[in-house]
């Protein structure tokens, strides 16, 4: 995966600075410049809002069913942590991005200021980087299930998945810190009133923060994850190949149903984990497009569980059924109280 410093520098950058000026149509690089803030806007204003909108529904189905009985277990526990991470992700994308996009003049209120730069901003690449490691938490779980089954038990477990959660997202804290000091909000009486409420700090936008994103961002937190996953994948496929074969030498047909359950969460994870892989490609190309990309891929969760999990399906389709009945219940009962309430009188006289 290519990473050029322009990009990093880009993705520091505030989505809310960019502004459409008028250049000359002999100027390439001022239409190339519209040209993406067009596409900036396309992909945050109509495709982001939508991707938010479902990504952040089918993560409440996510959530719901992988804490079902017979779902729960320490892949289901690293996948609840991921829909919730995604969750948050898709809100505050939504805050810090659609919406400034939607209402620009937002950007100049000095309480979106404040919560800029001390909230949205770093929070939302929190966020990104809980997503993309708590996905490398849930390969490394997968792998060690499928490639250590004498050591599975032990290592993979509840209170293991929490624990493994817990480290995760303190690290990632403390390295997403620098992002807590790129902004600051501006006062009112420090800038016009039609101008940003929020500024680069010293740290912002000095070269500390460049290498940060770069050296820090880019080349730790994605691009060794990147590698990590698509290493562990590979050897889970190999050792899948590998026991396929033995069991059609062997002809055994024992443990069937759990094998096929095994079968089919590693699966959704092979699913899930490559669609990651081919989404973060999108990294060198433009950052608008990389946060689109990074929406989708926190968005279509779901649809990759429904997709390759039959047993996730069959949950679906229970809680969607008591949804449904508790629904018709709360309609029925709700009738019979507004009905029971009126009583007529032998007189004719409604009384309540």
């Amino acid at each position: 995966m290519k990473m050029d410093p322009t990009f990093t520098r880009a993705e520091n950058a505030s989505v809310s600075e960019v502004t459409v000026e008028p250049v000359p149509e002999s100027d390439g690089m001022g239409e190339m410049l519209t040209t993406a803030q067009t596409m900036h806007w396309y992909s945050s204003v109509i495709f982001g809002t939508i991707f938010v909108v479902v990504g952040l529904v089918g993560n409440s189905f996510s959530i719901s069913i992988w804490g079902r009985k017979k779902m729960r277990s320490s892949t289901g526990t690293y996948l609840i942590a991921q829909a919730v991470a995604d969750s948050g992700l898709l809100a505050f994308f939504f805050v810090t991005d659609s919406l400034v996009m939607i209402c620009p003049s937002i950007k100049s209120l000095y309480a979106f200021g404040v919560f800029y730069s001390y909230i949205g901003y770093p929070i939302f690449f929190l966020f990104v980087i809980l997503s993309i490691w708590i996905t490398v938490g849930v390969t490394v779980d997968r792998y060690i299930q499928v490639c250590w089954i004498s050591q599975s038990k032990a290592m993979c477990n509840y209170k293991k998945a929490l624990t493994g959660i817990g480290i995760i997202s303190l690290l990632c804290f403390i390295i997403n810190t620098p992002h807590f000091n790129t902004y600051y909000p501006v006062h009112p009486n420090d800038r016009k009133p039609s101008e940003s409420a929020y500024a680069y700090t010293e740290f912002g936008k000095g070269k500390g923060s460049q290498n940060y994103e770069f050296w820090v961002h880019c080349m730790i937190l994605v691009l060794v994850p990147w590698v990590t996953i698509f290493t562990l994948n590979m050897l889970i496929i190999r050792k899948l190949q590998v026991n396929r074969q033995k069991l059609e030498k062997h002809r055994e047909t024992t443990k069937t149903k759990s094998h096929n359950r095994e079968n089919q969460i590693t699966r959704i994870l092979l699913t899930v984990t490559f669609t990651f892989l081919v989404n973060f490609e999108l990294v060198d190309e433009a950052f608008a497009v990389a946060k689109l990309g990074i929406v989708i891929n926190s968005s279509i969760n779901f649809f990759l569980y429904c997709l390759t999990g039959r047993q996730f399906r069959k949950e679906l389709a229970k809680q969607i059924g008591c949804m449904c009945v508790c629904r018709k219940g709360f309609l029925e009962s709700t009738d019979s109280t507004s009905s029971s309430g009126f009583e007529t009188s032998e007189t004719g006289q409604t009384r309540f």
